[in-house]
């Protein structure tokens, strides 16, 4: 079949409306329908073509989802705005190919007779799951994540983690596509997939009722522990001037006496610029903080450790004790490409950090957790809340609260603090624990075990607010048996094509 304009119309579309699904739009309904031009487009077409198709359609997706990464690279890269347009275009680049290959995969895949109704499914999420790990990993907003808004729906996590939603989000996508457009000469036959898709939608909406039921029994029976949150609303090309450092501590000091009684009091990732310990007078100060409030204290700070070899830095979280000592810390595990470190830095030696106050980053220990009187709590710094397997990692490890400490001040008013916390929404439910999230200029946010919004802050305001939160044992399916859909998705791909060049060498 020839490629017609209607075709990569049809194409652009389809990642538009997907983009769309998205925040700050949320035009969530669309992810039910999004990819059926892409499907339509796709049908009998060329291997290359299909390729070039999902190519574009991955282009569009991402170029507007990820339009924010322009205003970054502009304000705080300080680069020209072709560049940053060229940055966008790298980044997005590399994310299409998985749309690429999905497109490809699900043409080779109709050649041979495979039913888009499963194998589309299974090979987005082989795809997702690479997306995650490969090169650093980068699952942001992942197709399930989209669902954040509709409890009821996003239940499902809980078995298969956003894999899961994404899949029957594929499933559905695929089942009206064959409704609208049956293959041709099975005209008669386009109802005929239509009970089983009807009875997995029951199940997955049944599922959410029943899950969310049983939370709100386990919630209203499970001990509760007085959260707060503190965001400082420090701008991001000030935070680092040295006449600000004092006036920052002091501002956290006016916030957090608005909390005080709270048993745990977070304040955001690095919201004290200095190296905690090491720098006598401030040190002090936040300890005077940490008394008057008469709680537990978690909060953000640079650190660094003398070895033999030289200085290692952390982007560290610190719990100080009503008395004002380290009761503990956690230093972040994975860090952000070319804002902590600059990957293949001998080959990419002209490239800089985004952060250029200290050298590059260590990684600290993935499940990493502090403790506090009533148990552990999981901290996730900045976009450490996307990846799926730090949070359950933690809470494999007793955390029974996750705690989200970033600074989205990066961002300024675009979509990407309300895609933050979209997907750290996602990480409540898989887990089956609340999440408090602290973060500079916001969105600061409580979000209940069930992937609930119950508080969130405004954009670029001083704020503090404390919160009575469940303090619930945690686990789930999903956290003990972890990745097992994914895992499938990945070896069903993986027969699929060898058992395909095997019956194409023996003919």
């Amino acid at each position: 079949m020839r490629t017609g304009l209607s075709h990569w119309a049809a194409a652009v579309l389809s990642g538009l409306l997907l983009a769309a699904a998205f925040p700050k739009w949320d035009q969530n309904y669309l992810l039910a329908v999004a990819l059926v031009p892409l499907f339509w487009a796709l049908r009998g077409q060329s291997r290359k073509a299909a390729f070039w198709l999902g190519l574009v359609s991955g282009l569009a997706f991402y170029c507007g989802l990820l339009y924010w990464i322009v205003y970054v690279t502009y304000i705080f890269g300080r680069l020209p705005l072709p560049l940053c347009l060229g940055v966008l275009l790298l980044l997005a680049g590399y994310l299409c190919l998985y749309r690429a290959f999905w497109a490809l995969a699900v043409n080779w895949g109709e050649a041979r007779g495979f039913s888009v109704l499963w194998w589309a499914p299974v090979v987005w999420v082989a795809l997702e799951y690479g997306q995650t790990y490969i090169i650093s990993g980068f699952p942001w907003e992942l197709l399930g994540t989209g669902l954040y808004r509709f409890p009821v729906l996003l239940q499902a996590a809980d078995l298969s983690g956003v894999y899961g939603l994404s899949f029957l989000l594929v499933l559905l996508n695929a089942g009206i596509f064959l409704l609208l457009y049956p293959p041709r000469g099975r005209e008669n036959r386009r109802f005929n997939h239509l009970p089983v898709l009807l009875l997995i939608l029951a199940a997955w909406v049944g599922y959410g009722y029943y899950r969310l039921g049983a939370l709100d029994k386990l919630t209203a029976v499970s001990p509760r522990i007085k959260v707060a949150v503190v965001q400082g609303d420090i701008k991001q090309g000030e935070k680092w001037k040295k006449e600000m450092v004092q006036k920052t501590v002091d501002r956290y000091g006016e916030l957090t006496a608005e909390v005080k009684g709270s048993n745990l009091i977070i304040w955001p990732e690095t919201a004290a610029p200095f190296f905690f310990l090491r720098t006598p007078d401030l040190t002090a100060r936040v300890q005077d903080i940490v008394r008057a409030s008469g709680g537990y204290l978690l909060f953000g700070a640079p650190a660094y450790e003398l070895t033999p070899q030289r200085e290692v830095y952390y982007n560290r979280a610190y719990l100080l004790s009503p008395e004002g000592k380290v009761a503990g810390y956690y230093d972040k595990a994975h860090l952000v490409p070319f804002g902590e470190y600059v990957p293949l830095r001998r080959l990419l030696f002209f490239v800089g950090k985004m952060v250029p106050m200290v050298g590059d980053f260590a990684e600290g220990k993935v499940g990493g957790v502090v403790s506090l009187p009533q148990g552990e709590v999981g901290p996730l710094i900045c976009f450490e809340s996307i990846f799926p397997d730090l949070s359950r990692a933690q809470v494999q490890n007793g955390a029974r609260l996750l705690v989200n400490m970033t600074n989205d001040a990066w961002y300024g008013t675009t979509s990407a603090p309300y895609q933050s916390l979209a997907m750290a929404a996602l990480r409540a439910v898989e887990t089956h624990v609340c999440m408090a999230r602290a973060a500079n200029t916001g969105i600061s946010a409580f979000i209940g075990p069930d992937g609930r919004i119950l508080w969130q802050s405004g954009l670029f305001v001083p704020a503090a607010h404390a919160q009575d939160l469940p303090w619930l044992p945690g686990g789930s399916p999903y956290t003990h048996y972890g990745d097992i859909l994914a895992w499938g998705c990945v070896i069903i791909t993986g027969l699929a094509v060898i058992l395909a060049r095997r019956r194409r060498n023996r003919k």
